[in-house]
């Protein structure tokens, strides 16, 4: 780790880099050279097939050896398809010479155009060319200025991604990471990965990430608005440690934990997995590193395929990071099942043979069959009977012990994450609004968010009667977020304090309030204690207390 900022958060060391994916206007070129090459391949069959057919027939393709058929005057096509193949191999590793084969690709082809259609306007030797030949001439011309054209204004526009010199200077590690899976996989069964790492260094690091979703609208389908579901979020996940994420429904959770794993893009930011840069990398690079961060899905229904039987659902993770053995991938199967306490004659099930319960610890065992550090539980158990969800989070935590896990735990449950977790984390509108340790968090909340969530947690007595803190208004729309501190429309705090204007024109920073590990982005975080929040629950009206309560 290098220098902390104001929040303690240290930048995070890269030890290898990735290969980026192609911004959008190289996507656009490499869709291109692939349209080319189907073009060609296409047209090229069709001939060769309408030639057999005639040969069959006794006409046309018999003559071919003294007058070459259109079969063979189609040879610019064909080194035009075989540079486009080459160009299109050379764009994963920005070689410059794969942009100049591109290049003269599109060139060639304008040219070509350009070429067609001058000599249906000014036959050769002055003869005139028949209507039907000089109809099928321009449509060639036209189909080759409507790729080249594109593509050659692609490349202009993506020429940067070419020379960038710090993406140039990436190492390149796939092939790397991809031997340390295979051999950590062939070793055997998940006890095979444990690894001991020192407790202080972060294995996941996000600074600043963002995660924009666009909203399309009109005729066009045009982008009229913007949904900010992440909007500038920084922490660090240490080794060995359960982090959760808190908050309500629609404050980005979710979408947190799965642009963490690049299962969703992120728009802006960094996230440094182990020493490696995860945020726009190529899809090629990032396959071998999955098998370190795997997720385990909130609904136990909704993601296993009930067209497979178990056996697949857990092996094709392993079939995807090279374990091609049948017998060898069923064995682990099976190991993976009896790790989470079921049997190894359920492979030839189907989901729907399988409890809730038993379902869930299918989806612990797929995610855990690739022998991973890195854990995404989103909401494990928010779809299962109180019964069986200590069942799930005793397996975790089990699990977790004996296989040295680190987890990122998602939940809305506050008691679950106060049994569960290390530290936590408190979202609202896609912003992390405090963060600190379990003891930290419940014993002195120092965010008024913070306080009304503590608030709603059910006391297990009948008898008692918790005095709730509720919130007034709605959830503000992520496509419109406050300006400000976005939970300034909904702050009993700022309204206890008078509405100061500070609230609205300023927005807070995650800032480190008594200790160095508890952190708020609120601007008055020192006015909170149990005797205003007690006063502020004392002056609520009965109709208030009466639906918090229901």
């Amino acid at each position: 780790m290098e220098s902390t900022d104001d929040r303690g958060l240290a930048a995070p060391t890269i030890k290898g880099r990735l290969r980026r994916r192609p911004i959008g206007p190289i996507l656009r070129a490499r869709a291109i050279l692939s349209g080319i090459i189907a073009l060609v391949l296409l047209v090229a069959g069709s001939l060769l097939i309408t030639s057999l057919i005639f040969h069959s027939a006794g006409s046309g393709f018999g003559d071919l050896p003294k007058k070459p058929g259109l079969l063979i005057q189609m040879w610019p096509a064909y080194v035009a398809a075989a540079l486009a193949w080459l160009a299109g191999r050379g764009f994963r590793d920005r070689r410059m010479w794969a942009l100049g084969l591109a290049l003269l690709v599109g060139l060639t082809m304008i040219v070509g155009a350009v070429f067609l259609v001058s000599s249906t306007l000014t036959p050769v030797g002055g003869k005139p060319i028949d209507g039907n030949v000089a109809f099928g001439i321009d449509t060639l011309a036209a189909f080759l200025v409507l790729l080249g054209g594109p593509l050659t204004w692609n490349l202009v526009r993506g020429f940067s991604w070419f020379t960038d010199r710090e993406a140039l200077g990436e190492i390149k590690t796939a092939e790397t990471i991809k031997a340390e899976a295979v051999r950590i996989l062939a070793a055997g069964g998940p006890a095979a990965a444990v690894v001991a790492r020192p407790k202080d260094e972060a294995l996941v690091s996000v600074r600043g990430l963002k995660k924009h979703f666009p909203i399309m609208g009109g005729v066009l389908r045009r982008r009229v608005g913007t949904i900010y579901a992440l909007d500038g979020v920084d922490f660090d996940v240490m080794n060995g440690e359960v982090f959760a994420v808190v908050g309500e429904s629609g404050c980005g959770k979710t979408t947190l934990g799965r642009t963490l794993l690049q299962l969703t893009p992120s728009t802006a930011g960094h996230v440094v997995f182990d020493g490696y840069e995860l945020a726009d990398v190529d899809p090629d690079d990032m396959r071998p590193l999955r098998r370190r961060m795997q997720i385990i899905f909130q609904d136990p229904f909704g993601s296993l395929n009930p067209r497979m039987p178990i056996s697949d659902i857990i092996g094709e993770g392993l079939y995807a990071q090279g374990i091609t053995n049948r017998k060898e991938r069923d064995q682990r199967v099976g190991d993976a099942l009896e790790l989470v306490g079921l049997r190894r004659a359920y492979t030839r099930r189907y989901p729907h043979e399988f409890s809730g319960g038993q379902r869930q610890r299918i989806g612990v065992a797929r995610a855990l069959a690739l022998n991973p550090d890195f854990v995404v539980c989103d909401e494990p158990v928010s779809a299962l009977d109180v019964s069986i969800q200590s069942q799930v989070l005793n397996l975790l935590l089990d699990l977790k012990r004996d296989l040295n896990l680190t987890y990122l735990f998602i939940s809305h449950n506050l008691s679950v994450v106060e049994y569960f977790s290390d530290r936590i984390a408190v979202m609202y509108l896609g912003k992390i609004v405090e963060l600190g340790t379990v003891e930290e968090l419940y014993r002195n909340p120092r965010h008024p968010y913070t306080v009304a969530l503590l608030s709603a947690i059910p006391v297990a007595d009948p008898r008692r009667r918790s005095k709730r803190l509720v919130l007034k208004g709605d959830v503000p729309s992520p496509a419109a977020p406050p300006s400000g501190c976005r939970f300034h429309t909904r702050c009993w705090l700022r309204e206890r304090l008078g509405n100061p204007e500070q609230c609205v024109t300023t927005e807070p920073q995650l800032r480190v309030l008594d200790v160095a590990s508890h952190t708020a982005a609120c601007h008055f975080a020192e006015e909170i204690n149990e005797t205003a929040v007690g006063e502020t629950v004392a002056t609520q009206s009965a109709v208030e207390t009466a639906v918090a309560v229901e």
